[in-house]
């Protein structure tokens, strides 16, 4: 794959994300002013509940199948036809169990209805997501980032109908299961249309055991992340009750909306990464550089402006009935920095054969993620959660930083001065936000404190236009 392939599928996805999390946003934003703080935290709990029984249908065979796919473009079908075939069964056994643990609980009636209307959207998502997963092996991100904008775009539309006659709260959550439909049709289309690759499931054991072999390691790396991403949410349902996941829920989905810039980047430069280490090894520290240098450009300017301007935006975008989730909103900003750098090592660990090394990294950032959620909540309620995802996302980071200094040698001494210097230009812009703010409105602000924080990255010689212009050939 060459690098104008990654910036042309990067610049696909990344718009695409930027627009789906537009929409998100503004989704989101309609139901937590429109239905309350405890119906969003009923709300939120049933996303969270469900999304993560969804990796128990996916067991990390779309991983398996673009990294294998990326190789051997020939086996494509015949991997897509098996791993069909078991995420099919999988999702069978998943949707029975979930039901199971659901009618046996102790939720409430509504709780419940929303978690089982989730849970069917679940099974679409997996199908999706697996021929998505075949169009990243053919190195095209065009379509999924058409799917992507398409199927949140209606979201938007038919939950705001729902809101605005003011359905019942079940409702809201078929405004995910009928975009997933639709977005699964869309997707066997292109396949079959561009590619004709054929959505028929088929068992062949001498196709499916090497791929188990290999998918072992990503599944319980994915079930790890997965448990890793929601355990705060969860946690707190039972500890302080919905009302907090609902206060919670609001910081949670600010931080979360700007994942697109590294779930964009990770997804073009995986396959890369794969091909680098199969025959360019030297090009991985300059890969990996780069993505860590842009991602920083992006989230420290992120990070310390809307920590500044928090108390400004929870009220008047969410109203005064989440002024409480400002301090949160904070720590989880500070903790995103760290999550940013998590996407390219963890790229980097997947796709040179150390997905092992990844899993117990996930594995003990999930321990200690628990039992500081099960130490903090109790004391601290959504600020103890927060803290507990800041200090998980800094041990991430720590220990993928060690595990990849064998694979990308010195890059950190080609990039620790920039990294310096983008981050003393963000704290410079923090200041002058949050000076202005005081005698000009903040839209004015951020405006004064983009051209502040471009103005020092220049000033402190961080960017140069050579330098942007070979930053963007891996950003793009």
């Amino acid at each position: 794959m060459s690098i104008h392939t990654i910036a042309k599928n990067t610049s696909f996805i990344t718009a695409a994300s930027v627009l789906q999390k537009v929409f998100s946003f503004i989704y989101f934003t309609l139901v937590a002013r429109t239905i309350g703080v405890e119906a969003t935290g009923q709300y939120t709990f049933a996303l969270a509940f469900t999304t993560v029984f969804v990796i128990f249908i996916d067991l990390g065979f779309t991983q398996v199948l673009i990294r294998e796919g990326a190789k051997q473009k020939d086996k494509l079908q015949t991997y897509f036809s098996n791993i069909l075939f078991v995420k099919i069964f999988a999702g069978f056994i998943t949707y029975i169990t979930l039901w199971i643990i659901t009618s046996n609980s102790e939720y409430s009636t509504v709780t419940q209805t929303l978690i089982l209307i989730s849970g069917v959207t679940m099974l679409f998502d997996s199908l999706h997501l697996t021929n998505y997963a075949v169009l990243r092996a053919q190195e095209n991100l065009r379509y999924e980032a058409l799917g992507l904008i398409g199927s949140q775009g209606l979201t938007l539309l038919i939950g705001s109908c729902f809101l605005w006659y003011g359905a019942p709260l079940p409702f809201l959550m078929l405004a995910f299961l009928i975009p997933s439909v639709c977005n699964v049709l869309y997707s066997f289309f292109i396949l079959i249309k561009r590619y004709s690759i054929y959505p028929i499931p088929t068992c062949n054991l001498d196709v499916l055991s090497p791929l188990i072999k290999m998918m072992i390691p990503f599944a319980i790396a994915a079930i790890l992340a997965r448990l890793y991403s929601y355990a705060d949410t969860l946690i707190l349902a039972h500890m302080a009750g919905e009302s907090a996941v609902g206060l919670y829920s609001v910081p949670y989905k600010i931080t979360y909306a700007f994942q697109f810039i590294p779930l964009a980047l990770g997804a073009a430069l995986y396959p890369k990464f794969s091909y680098s280490f199969e025959h360019e090894k030297e090009n991985i520290p300059k890969l990996l550089r780069q993505s860590i240098q842009y991602l920083f450009l992006c989230v420290i300017p992120i990070s310390i402006g809307l920590s500044v301007l928090a108390p400004t935006i929870i009220p008047l975008i969410y109203t005064d009935a989440y002024t409480g989730s400002i301090l949160t909103l904070q720590i989880l900003l500070t903790g995103l920095i760290f999550s940013f750098l998590t996407f390219p090592l963890g790229a980097l660990l997947n796709a040179c054969n150390k997905q092992h090394i990844q899993t117990g990294i996930i594995a003990c950032a999930l321990v200690l993620n628990v039992i500081l959620n099960i130490i903090l909540i109790p004391a601290y309620s959504i600020i103890g959660a927060a803290l507990a995802a800041l200090l998980g996302n800094i041990f991430f980071v720590v220990c993928g930083l060690f595990a990849a200094r064998t694979l990308a040698r010195g890059w950190f001494i080609q990039a620790y001065t920039s990294l310096g210097g983008i981050t003393l230009s963000g704290i410079i812009m923090g200041g002058v936000v949050w000076y202005s703010t005081h005698y000009i409105h903040f839209i004015l602000s951020i405006g004064l404190g983009a051209l502040v924080y471009v103005g020092c990255l220049f000033l402190f010689h961080i960017v140069s236009i050579a330098s942007l212009k070979q930053m963007l050939r891996i950003s793009q």
